[in-house]
This record gives structure tokens, sequence and C-alpha cells, in this order.
């Protein structure tokens, strides 16, 4: 599955891991604050974003709607509902993101406002400089940061520096090898850091979506489909490499008619 882009999301949430979700100075540390009244809600919303970066969305839909139903005022999750939704129900979350922020952290405020309604992508990269430069050590606000620089080459030098700081954070190694595969063309490099990925997310569905990719990018169906299934025993409704496998077996049938 391709990595999250800067168009499919303005916000791009990124988390350094489960346990290192920045939500307040920790040993020094400048990361931003997640203002919750539970304990359990954070634990969720921390579940959501580690799967929603992960781009296993219905499992962070899920996640984060149970956060909401423990605080419906966590500022969070509401900003992700509001980017994993459409239309009305798209608006709603907008205009609850923004109103739960009001009384919080500058961070929070900031986080907010990246999804209302007439941001262009220059205002929203601007933010991201911000918080990045607010909130250095985070590896949500990096993540942004990386995902939303102007150009393919400053994304990328972007995302070297991300794991050089966070060595081990997998979803990165997902991003920069798209771009390795879809940019630079470099295929070894690609498949390097998808199995990087793997590596460091063996428990997930996207990283066998990754590589089954990769390996019908270069075509090799055989492989190709191996992963797709790996993808759907990890998790049976990942629907790119449902769609892929159903394309890949038509094929092989046309193939064997002919």
């Amino acid at each position: 599955m391709k990595k999250i882009t800067a168009g499919l999301f303005s916000l791009l949430f990124l988390i350094g891991s489960l346990q290192g979700i920045a939500q307040k100075k920790d040993g020094g540390k400048k990361t931003m604050t997640w203002t919750t009244k539970s304990e359990e809600a954070k634990k969720l919303a921390s579940q959501g974003v580690d799967h929603f970066l992960n781009i296993e969305f219905p499992q962070a839909y899920q996640e984060f709607t149970a956060a909401l139903k423990l605080d419906p005022e966590f500022t969070i999750p509401l900003v992700f509902m509001a980017n994993l939704s459409t239309g009305d129900v798209k608006k709603m979350y907008i205009q609850k993101a923004i109103k739960s922020a009001a009384n919080k952290t500058e961070g929070e405020k900031l986080f907010a406002s990246v999804v209302a309604e007439g941001n262009t992508p220059a205002e929203n990269r601007e933010t991201w400089a911000k918080l990045h430069k607010m909130f250095p050590d985070g590896g949500m606000i990096g993540a942004f940061y990386v995902n939303t620089r102007e150009t393919p080459d400053e994304r990328f030098a972007a995302a070297e520096e991300y794991i050089q700081q966070f060595p081990d954070n997998g979803f990165m190694y997902n991003t920069i090898a798209y771009m390795y595969m879809l940019d630079k063309k470099d295929m070894a490099m690609a498949k390097k850091n998808f199995e990087k990925y793997i590596e460091l997310y063996p428990e997930g569905s996207n990283p066998y979506d990754s590589m089954g990719e990769y390996y019908l990018t270069v075509g090799d169906k055989e492989n190709a489909k191996k992963y797709y299934s790996m993808s759907l025993e990890k998790y049976p409704f990942t629907n790119s490499s449902i769609t892929a496998l159903q394309k890949l077996n038509e094929e092989g049938k046309t193939q064997v008619k002919n």
C-alpha cells in the first residue's frame, strides 16, 4: 500500500512509538502535550495513530471512535476523525476538533488548525514547520514535517534525517522506500527499506502489502501474490491487497485461456 502523502492527509500525524507518543516534556525532550481526562482514551488514541500511520484505516477508525467515547473533547482523535470522514460528518469533526483545542496548549491549537476548511497546502506546510520547531523531539510532529515538505528532494532529505533520529519507527522506512521506488527508481534501496519495514512491524498488514506492490512493480507476480496474501493473513480486509490479488488472479485466468 502506498505511503501517506501530503495530498491524502494534510495533517499526516506520526507517532514515535506506542509508548513514545509525545504528550509532554519527558526527560527534557520537547514534545507535544495530549490533553485528555482519560488514560484509557490516550492509550486507544495512541493505538489508532499507530494503525493510521501504517495505513490501516479501519482499525484506526475503531480505536479513535472508542477513545472519543471515553473523552468526547479529546483533540487528537477528533482531528483524525475529521480526516477519516467525509461530507457533513467531516465538517462536524472539524468543528469539534477546533473547539476542543480552544482551552488547551498552543501546540494542540496549532495541531487542530490544520484541518480548518479553506487551508492551503502552503499554509499547512508552514504550520507543520512551526510545530516542528516547537517540538523537535516529537516523532509525530517530525513525520508531519517530512511529508509536508514542498519538493521531493526536501521530503527525501527530511525522511533520512527522521530515520536517523527515530530508527525504530517502521512507517518511515515505508515512506522512504516509496521515494526510492517511485521517485529515484532505485529498486535495490526500495527493497531494502521495505524489508526493514517488515522487520520493525511484522504483525502489521501494510508492510506485506507494500512489499507486494514492490514485487508487482518489478514484474515478479508470484512474489507479489505471496506478499499480498501475507498481508491478508494479518488483516483480511486490507482493500489494496484484495484488489491486487483479484487483478493478478484474473490476469492468470486470462493467460491460461489464451
